[in-house]
């Protein structure tokens, strides 16, 4: 519960100040400098070590149709989380309808936490969901979702849902996040501090879902779909903290 309050405290005060154009984090002052900008100008993804990226690329529409994210790249360190990735044009057009997009991750490393196991990602024990818009319906959003934790369902309650058993404790609007779009990439960066389960690990793991209508047409990571995986499922992707 204090970390609820002080997530909320953080919330009210948020204003996260502009990094200089510099993509080293710790330039000789100590001072930080966010390596990433939410702009929508990606030319500074390029600038990062390759090494020290994590990414994902779905398989192709044939071995798998739940296929309009089709890319994603995911760079950690102290202060943030950046997120970048591409979608299917053909299958997405932004400005025709709000776009819904989730994150989903494991945050302290461990599979025998959190919940959401084998629905959307193999094996992923998730602890915290973020839901919010990519586009508002006319046109880019900026991405600033709600914070839910995952609860164990009330075995004595016959309406809750196995799947599907969220408490939200940040609503939209609170500073969570931030990000930006254009033509069919985006870029999201969250506040490290601002992650509501304890403290983020160094490494922890993540998945992404995009959708329409509230229905999903992008998983990442995704999977081939077999006769022993028909739903295509793979395990989130795996980040590593820079330092």
């Amino acid at each position: 519960m204090k970390k609820i309050f002080a997530l909320l405290a953080i919330a009210s005060m948020m204003a996260v100040a502009c990094g200089k154009d510099n993509n080293d984090p710790k330039p000789d002052n100590g001072e930080y400098v966010k390596p990433i900008e939410i702009d929508g100008d990606f030319s500074d993804w390029a600038k990062l070590d390759s090494k020290k990226v994590a990414a994902s690329y779905a398989v192709s529409d044939e071995e798998n149709p739940i296929s309009a994210l089709t890319s994603v790249k995911v760079y950690a360190d102290a202060q943030y989380v950046f997120i970048y990735f591409k979608f299917d044009k053909d299958q997405i057009e932004i400005g025709s309808e709000e776009v819904p997009f989730h994150i989903y991750i494991n945050g302290d490393n461990d599979e025998s936490t959190g919940g959401f196991d084998n629905v959307q990602y193999k094996g992923s024990s998730t602890d915290v969901m973020m839901e919010g818009f990519l586009s508002d319906g006319t046109d880019f959003a900026s991405y600033d979702p709600s914070v839910s934790i995952w609860v164990e369902p009330d075995p004595n309650d016959k309406d809750a849902n196995p799947e599907w058993s969220w408490s939200q404790i940040l609503p939209m609007g609170s500073g969570v996040c931030t990000g930006a779009g254009k033509d069919n990439e985006y870029e999201i960066a969250f506040v490290r501090e601002m992650y509501p389960v304890d403290t983020l690990s160094d490494e922890f793991t993540i998945g992404f879902d995009i959708q329409l209508g509230w229905e999903s047409v992008g998983i990442l990571p995704n999977a081939a779909c077999t006769a022993d995986n028909a739903s295509g499922l793979a395990p989130m992707l795996k980040v590593v903290t820079v330092k």
